[in-house]
């Protein structure tokens, strides 16, 4: 694992690792409604945020509310915002990174609860964020063939307390 790999799965392991997440959180434009694809945020069972944002090749992420702080300077682009939450309720055992074999470049993440009978998968696009909610696995591991299997990818899973090992999805 490399410097890069080894700084993302930190904060990977500081934000998300065996957390509850009891909500997921899009945002609307206020004067339009249309939804930023670029952002989304999770809602964990404390009522604390966590953050997610991608504009280039790696997402930044953040503990603060969008009202509260606004760290991924949305309130230049858009007036008003407005919150959109769907109840997502599991905590977080299994995750999994997805990294571009050729730069340092995090394509994607998944996260479940131990079964997967639970999950949220997001790959991270230039400028957006596709999430897919209650998908598998292999599923996961489809999509991520069909997207990327001409340049390559790694994955690295972290299963409960373990340690982070290579591996496929």
């Amino acid at each position: 694992m490399n410097k890069y790999m080894l700084s993302v799965t930190k904060k990977v392991d500081h934000y998300f690792s065996q957390q509850e997440i009891a909500k997921i959180i899009y945002l609307q434009d206020e004067e339009d409604h249309e939804r930023l694809d670029q952002v989304v945020f999770l809602e964990k069972g404390d009522g604390n945020d966590i953050g997610i944002y991608i504009r280039g090749m790696n997402p930044l992420i953040s503990a603060n509310r969008i009202d509260d702080v606004d760290d991924f300077n949305l309130y230049a682009t858009y007036e008003g915002l407005l919150e959109c939450k769907e109840k997502l309720t599991f905590k977080i055992e299994y995750i999994g990174l997805v990294f571009g074999s050729q730069y340092n470049e995090l394509l994607g993440l998944y996260l479940s609860n131990d079964g997967a009978s639970e999950s949220l998968f997001m790959l991270f696009l230039l400028d957006e964020i596709l999430v897919e909610q209650g998908c598998s696995k292999a599923y996961a591991t489809r999509v991520l063939d069909a997207r990327f299997s001409a340049n390559g990818y790694v994955t690295y899973i972290k299963e409960s307390e373990k340690d982070w090992t290579l591996s496929c999805m």
